[in-house]
């Protein structure tokens, strides 16, 4: 079963999945980087992870991101 994420850091980890930084995704949510910062760490919580790199994983393999969708932008 996997870990219900809010829709915040469905948003959130999908901007990871897509290669931006905190600072990025602050900005383009109008939220400050400390906020980013406690989404990122309660998705990290939820999905029993550590990393960025495990996240964007996670995206790819649950098909929240795919790829076709990075190539578009």
């Amino acid at each position: 079963m996997l870990p219900e994420l809010t829709g915040r850091e469905n948003e959130l980890l999908k901007l990871i999945a897509n290669g931006l930084s905190n600072r990025e995704i602050a900005c383009n949510l109008s939220i400050s980087e400390s906020t980013v910062e406690n989404h990122i760490h309660s998705i990290y919580e939820k999905l029993s992870i550590t990393n960025r790199a495990q996240a964007v994983a996670f995206a790819y393999q649950t098909r929240m991101v795919l790829v076709n969708e990075i190539l578009e932008k």
